[in-house]
């Protein structure tokens, strides 16, 4: 497959996009000179819609964003605080400069009610110049949005020296403060990925809820239910969560590149089956039972779509497994290529039950070995092999929804749970990739088979920082330096920017399984029991810088102090490095770390 088929297969045209129904575009034209008779736009219309005549934040009360850049592409998103009826036109613009002296590019594009009033914009021209910084804005009636800032990625075939960027997941609205994102935007970096849990379901989960500042409750949702349901719920949830203002700061100064995990749609959800309710295995055969919840998938889906500025298809007039696909690649020329995944939508079900006890802190059952069973499914599975074995860049990054690594722990690190002998083995969650162990193992087999070197796996879903190697066979437990054939790559997972950590867990009252359990124990224990861990921590909350050169990748993982007021500290938890056709990861943590200082304005 061609770079120019790769880009048609995962970023419509404008014939395409305008069969959809989330289709906005009207016109889009270089420079401000608008041509005679394109889309229905006259110059008079033109001049009148991108007459600026103040900014007005008010009237795009989530601010801009943008995704998915590619060498000459970029999604635009806003959203207008509109009550009224029909449809209504916006105007937008981008410019090498951020007082818009230097227009690139202008366009019309149409919202309504429909739409929740969302505006996504999907561009795909020469005049946007690979691996440049553009600026944007949105106009309405003579009032324009924030500016906010994207660079396009580089040529496919172009060498690049180096690439920084920062990856996040899991931000829990009603668990703290944003303050991870108000540092997060003020890093020097070129783009930002978001690996899942962009908005959780629920409010007030007993499982992983609860303890954050009260200002940050959602005290209901539209429909009256403890968990969204609607499309209205759905919406309802990305409105509030895009009015934190350090979230709209980092959308405004950063592409974003952005999967999905289960809170989206519901926990530990897979396909249409919303696992949050319990169901037996005949009841999972039968409609109607429940937690068969292919509406609620298809709302998800939708709210999905037109809140995140991802430039993936959508088509309504299909199934809930077939309306939408998000798997999909980015190649930052000859230094990286960056495939992101989606674990949820394919996936089977659990391999011991819905249940808590099936599921965490479980001794397994022999499903999850079994052949067959898939976390990708079939399609997805071999378009990600092709992709990851056959890249030409130097780099191959997996942006993977849940852990790929084995994650075992002992009985006695868990105090609250009498009846598991101290010395047993357990599993900390099969809703992770040791659920599925068979295609874990056939997916690191044949990459190793197929001689790719320097494959990275970043991952988001555990609130915990945790660096390590992705292994075939986890059950050799040979040590790593004598067993380079069994190393497939390295992986570098990320904590969250405010979701429940170990510590929360075990001290708020939350996730009756982890009540008591002390996390200096509970990390020694992670790493005792699972040798291809090199690192663990799960006491705060932050994101992952990873830099990448020829050379080698360094991730720095960084921490705040506290989610629960508004003016918290940053430090360097962990700085790790691999150097390329190494497989190995090397502890480069300065002896020292400085507390950087705290940004003007957090906590909104």
């Amino acid at each position: 497959m061609s770079v120019g088929d790769e880009w048609n297969d995962y970023f419509l045209n404008r014939r395409d996009f305008l069969r959809y129904s989330l289709a906005g575009t009207v016109a889009v034209w270089a420079g401000t000179t608008v041509p005679a008779g394109l889309g229905g736009i006259e110059e008079a219309e033109a001049r009148s819609i991108f007459t600026v005549r103040r900014t007005n934040p008010a009237l795009y009360p989530q601010s801009v964003a943008s995704g998915d850049p590619q060498p000459n592409g970029i999604v635009l998103w806003t959203r207008l605080a509109l009550n009224a009826g029909g449809t209504q036109r916006v105007g937008y613009e981008v410019s090498r400069d951020a007082r818009f002296r230097s227009v690139v590019l202008r366009g019309v594009a149409e919202t309504s009610r429909a739409r929740d009033y969302t505006v996504k914009v999907q561009l795909r021209r020469n005049e946007l110049k690979p691996f440049t910084t553009y600026y944007y804005r949105f106009i309405t009636n003579g009032s324009a949005s924030r500016t906010g800032r994207f660079k396009t990625l580089p040529a496919a075939t172009a060498q690049v020296d180096r690439l920084r960027f920062g990856y996040i997941s899991c931000q829990d609205y009603t668990n703290g403060y944003y303050t991870a994102l108000a540092y997060l935007a003020e890093e020097e970096m070129d783009f930002v990925v978001h690996l899942g849990d962009y908005i959780y379901e629920t409010t007030a989960a007993a499982e992983f809820q609860g303890g954050g500042p009260p200002e940050r409750a959602i005290p209901n949702l539209p429909s009256g239910n403890p968990q969204a349901e609607t499309l209205t719920d759905y919406r309802f949830l990305y409105k509030k969560y895009r009015t934190d203002q350090n979230l709209q700061r980092v959308h405004e100064r950063f592409a974003f590149i952005t999967i999905w995990d289960d809170h989206e749609f519901a926990n530990d959800c897979h396909q249409v089956w919303d696992t949050d309710e319990e169901a037996t295995k005949e009841e999972q055969t039968q409609p109607g039972t429940p937690n068969f919840a292919p509406t609620r998938r298809e709302s998800a889906n939708r709210a999905w779509a037109e809140f995140i500025p991802a430039g993936v298809p959508y088509d309504a007039s299909k199934g809930p497994l077939e309306e939408i696909r998000i798997y999909r690649t980015f190649k930052f020329g000859d230094l990286l290529e960056l495939v992101m995944t989606d674990e949820r939508l394919y996936r089977d079900e659990h391999p011991c039950g819905p249940n808590t006890t099936d599921k965490y802190v479980t001794p397994g059952c022999d499903a999850i070995d079994r052949e067959g069973r898939t976390m990708l499914g079939e399609t997805q599975k071999r378009w990600f092999l092709d992709r990851i074995t056959s890249s030409t860049s130097r780099w191959k990054f997996w942006g993977n929804e849940t852990m790929v690594m084995q994650f075992k722990q002992v009985g006695a690190a868990y105090p609250g749970l009498p009846d598991l002998a101290d010395d047993a083995s357990v599993y900390v969650s099969l809703d992770q990739w040791d659920g599925f162990q068979a295609e874990r193992r056939e997916i690191l087999t044949r990459i190793k088979d197929s001689g790719t070197e320097d494959f990275v796996v970043i991952t988001g879903d555990i609130h915990s920082y945790i660096a390590g190697y992705a292994k075939l066979d986890y059950n050799d437990q040979l040590p790593l330096a004598a067993d380079p054939e069994n190393i497939a790559g390295t992986c570098f997972v990320c904590g969250s920017i405010t979701s429940s950590n170990l510590v929360e867990l075990a001290t708020r009252g939350q996730g009756s399984r982890f009540s008591g359990v002390d996390s200096g124990t509970f990390s020694a224990g992670i790493t005792a029991n699972n040798p291809h861990i090199q690192f663990f921590g799960s006491e705060t909350h932050g994101y992952n810088i990873m830099e990448v050169t020829p050379e080698k990748i360094v991730c720095t993982m960084k921490e705040v102090s506290t989610v629960r007021q508004p003016r918290a500290t940053l430090d360097t938890l962990r700085v790790f490095e691999v150097e390329s056709g190494t497989n190995t990861i090397t502890d480069a943590t300065p002896t020292v770390t400085p507390t950087v200082a705290t940004p003007g304005e957090v906590g909104a």
